[in-house]
């Protein structure tokens, strides 16, 4: 009998550990970057646009003959591009894509950089591009942003810092 309760306990540590290896690219799956993301930060004078993108994802769409057709994409990127023609054709679609309107004026975007940041690499083929426009308005009170429609949908936060000088060990208040 003992025999059997060991035999059966091992077939069901077994088991266990199994399901629990099966599972587990689930479960971490879940915590991907599924879609687009963009923070639009606007400062005194310039307004910072970042976006995390899933470039496998992007370079399928913009080679998609069928997106080209109905007019999501302007251009269809050709295939057998090396990685300097894929960053100059990336670029040129966010640049001439990106429509940043502020107070009702359009403004052009600068490309910056695409940062080699260590946290895209846990993001598998995700990159970090990003964007500037400079700005004379003294007051801003209303962004106009349009991506283009080859990203899919973009979820994106938009920023105001607020400066404040905090003085040692008193607490201070921030009303926005």
């Amino acid at each position: 009998m003992t025999k059997l309760r060991k035999r059966l306990s091992r077939v069901s540590s077994a088991l266990m550990a199994f399901i629990l290896l099966a599972t587990m690219p689930l479960v971490a799956g879940a915590h991907v970057l599924k879609e687009t993301t963009a923070r639009i930060t606007l400062r005194e004078g310039q307004v910072e646009v970042r976006l995390w993108v899933d470039m496998n994802h992007w370079k399928a769409r913009l080679q998609d003959n069928q997106l080209w057709l109905l007019g999501d994409i302007r251009q269809v990127m050709p295939a057998g591009l090396d990685s300097t023609e894929i960053q100059t054709f990336v670029e040129n679609v966010a640049i001439n894509e990106i429509v940043l309107t502020l107070n009702n004026q359009t403004k052009p975007l600068e490309f910056l950089v695409v940062p080699n940041n260590p946290k895209n690499a846990q993001h598998n083929n995700y990159a970090e591009l990003v964007f500037s426009s400079k700005h004379t308005l003294p007051v801003v009170d209303q962004i106009d942003i349009r991506f283009p429609k080859s990203l899919g949908t973009v979820h994106a936060s938009f920023v105001r810092p607020k400066y404040q000088t905090l003085e040692d060990g008193k607490m201070e208040r921030v009303r926005f």
